[in-house]
């Protein structure tokens, strides 16, 4: 007889018996190989602390070549037996750089002690990087106690009978109290969602901005990735730059439910990153970041440890797998120039775009296979082009070229699916091909707020409004304080035909915004929509420079004659030149349907951009039953 003491963890619906080597599941045997098994349990009994690879390797695997890789294979056998494949683990968590840690709740069974026969389960000898598994039949082996054993069993069964009552009463009423995603759609369901609020510059100087703002940036962009995770766009946490709001205020602002918060210190070579995950409710700190103090040339390292360690925190994702801040350049000084590129391009004036190409140009000198740079160069020439603040057609080729370049250097961005969604099919006006683009990018970035607008965009543009209206929901929920996205939502509805609706959007821009003129013009056409013209030019007044809406309400009003006059003029103009759509609109208002047309096709020669709106723009309405105008949709793919 053999003597044991069998030990018994219990975490969740798994019960693993130490000595015994069982585990089982719900009471059903699950089968685990000794290696695998071994490792499991030594997890469990660490618990306490992230257990290295270094120390794994050299208990389970000393003076064997197959190292890493069986490594690898033993934690996702592990994974797989306990059903912990999901991005977001239940059990086994990887830390990056570090190790491995069982983070599942457990609890002990108390031991049993007594003349018991051996009643082991028989396990393989599958070790991983070697051959494959031999099953085997594992039949119980039992024999009969002697009779002065029986009575010292029954008291012991007794005792085991309370025991395990206890037990499942502990178990039920910690599965009932916790309220833990256990599977990855439920940890989807319970909407993990997170705030990487901007950084504080406390350099002492303004000129570093750049790279406070520049991380910042970096961090959402990597954390958007991850489709478990609701990552708040940068437009609207901006909104919170150098102010001290607290948690609370932000988490019912932004709707998440915890903010990373922090600061920024540089002293020559000397970098310091201070950041701390805040719980929006009761304003509790989850995680602070290491405060020592860091070499520049570590910050790739720094950003990728508060990645982790936030998606560790959060239980959305393993470490390894997410990027590496330095997956497209080790270069630090390109990386600096990147970030300067970045904060250039997002003030979003033609001097500033300009600027933005030259960092983005410059970083490419230093690091020429450098990914990231070249998605920024694509961008900014496509802002460039779609914002008409270059001829038609001629920043397109460049946005394309450098698309392509960022995709064959890094496939995993999002980005330049947008790119090459817009430019490549800007010749063909292509609807799918652009469609398919976008939903690629939301592939690789589920949180990707251009990537929604333009597919929400491309919806509308067929008349598809529902559809259009879901995905600009859901750019507000990943933006609810910006401006762009009710203003999308405004002209949204006023292509619907929905004036009431798009009204009540720009009056809330206004509320957040009074100081921008240009939201007028969004009230403005929304009440002559509606036929209330009084309104319609009260409103226009506050932004007296708008002459193409103005053109199309004096049309709508019948005041046809100061709408020519109005168009003549902006016709003439080098900005009517470089937008024939809306001089095609224009003179679509007022009823001028030969130059309309003329003007259109105009628009479709330079393949512009805007001329996908034509079929549901109103100024259009009174061309819709002209053959020409008919056959242009279909050039354009807009009807069948």
């Amino acid at each position: 007889m053999e003597k044991l003491a069998d030990k018994t963890f219990v975490f969740d619906e798994f019960h693993l018996g130490a000595e015994l080597r069982t585990l089982r599941r719900e009471g059903a045997e699950v089968h685990l190989a000794k290696r695998p098994f071994d490792v499991l349990l030594f997890l469990i009994e660490n618990r306490a602390r992230v257990v290295s690879r270094e120390e794994l390797l050299n208990r389970f695997w000393g003076g064997h070549e197959v190292y890493d890789d069986a490594l690898r294979k033993c934690v996702g056998a592990i994974r797989t037996a306990l059903d912990d494949v999901g991005k977001a683990p239940r059990f086994i968590e990887t830390r990056r750089g570090s190790g491995f840690r069982f983070i599942g709740a457990v609890s002990e069974a108390p031991a049993l002690t007594g003349e018991l026969a051996p009643s082991r389960l028989a396990l393989t000898d599958y070790e991983f990087g070697n051959r494959e598994p031999q099953t085997k039949d594992r039949t119980p082996i039992s024999q009969p106690l002697a009779p002065k054993n029986r009575q010292l069993l029954l008291a012991l069964l007794s005792v085991l009978l309370v025991s395990l009552i206890a037990l499942s009463i502990f178990t039920h009423r910690r599965q009932v109290k916790s309220d833990k995603p256990r599977t990855l759609t439920q940890a989807v369901a319970a909407r993990r969602s997170i705030a990487i609020l901007p950084l504080k510059n406390l350099t002492g100087d303004a000129a570093n901005d750049y790279l406070s703002d520049g991380i910042t940036e970096s961090l959402i962009n990597e954390l958007s990735r991850i489709a478990s995770l609701k990552v708040i766009s940068r437009s609207s946490v901006f909104q919170f730059k150098n102010k001290d709001a607290p948690p609370q205020e932000v988490g019912e602002k932004l709707g998440v439910e915890t903010v990373l918060e922090g600061g920024l210190r540089q002293s020559g070579e000397q970098l310091r990153v201070e950041v701390r995950l805040v719980n929006t409710k009761d304003g509790s700190v989850r995680w602070a970041s290491d405060s020592a103090q860091k070499k520049l040339a570590d910050i790739f390292a720094v950003q990728d440890d508060i990645t982790c360690q936030i998606v560790a925190e959060l239980k959305v994702k393993l470490c390894d797998e997410i990027g590496s801040a330095s997956r497209s350049t080790h270069n630090v000084n390109a990386y600096q120039l990147y970030l300067q590129g970045l904060f250039q391009r997002n003030q979003l004036t033609n001097e500033h775009l300009q600027k933005a190409v030259g960092f983005f140009e410059e970083a490419l000198r230093v690091e020429p296979n450098y990914a990231l740079a070249q998605d920024g160069l694509a961008e900014v020439y496509m802002v460039m082009e779609f914002d008409s603040m270059v001829p038609p057609g001629t920043a397109a080729p460049k946005a394309e070229l450098h698309a392509q370049k960022a995709q064959e250097l890094d496939g995993s961005l999002a980005g330049p699916y947008v790119v090459l969604g817009a430019v490549r099919t800007m010749q063909n006006y292509d609807l799918k091909a652009r469609e398919s683009y976008y939903q690629q990018a939301l592939l690789k970035n589920p949180n990707h707020r251009t990537a929604h607008l333009w597919l929400a965009n491309n919806f509308a543009v067929q008349g598809k409004f529902e559809e259009a209206e879901r995905e600009i929901l859901r750019v507000q929920e990943l933006d609810p304080l910006s401006l762009e996205v009710r203003m999308h939502l405004s002209e949204l509805y006023y292509y619907w035909r929905k004036p009431d609706k798009s009204i009540e959007q720009a009056e809330l821009m206004l509320a957040a915004a009074p100081e921008n003129k240009g939201i007028y013009s969004f009230l403005a056409k929304a009440y002559a929509q509606k036929g209330d013209f009084d309104l319609a030019f009260a409103a226009l007044e506050k932004n007296p420079t708008d002459d193409i809406n103005r053109v199309y309400i004096l049309a709508w009003a019948g005041r046809r004659e100061e709408a020519r006059n109005i168009t003549e003029a902006v016709a003439t103009s080098e900005a009517g030149r470089n937008n024939p759509y809306c001089i095609g609109a224009m003179y679509a208002a007022i009823g001028e349907h030969e130059k309309a047309l003329a003007w259109l096709e105009k628009s479709y020669a330079m393949r512009q951009a805007d001329l996908v709106s034509m079929k549901i723009d109103p100024p259009f309405d009174n061309l819709r039953t002209d053959a020409r105008y008919e056959a242009l949709l279909r050039r354009m793919h807009l009807t069948e």
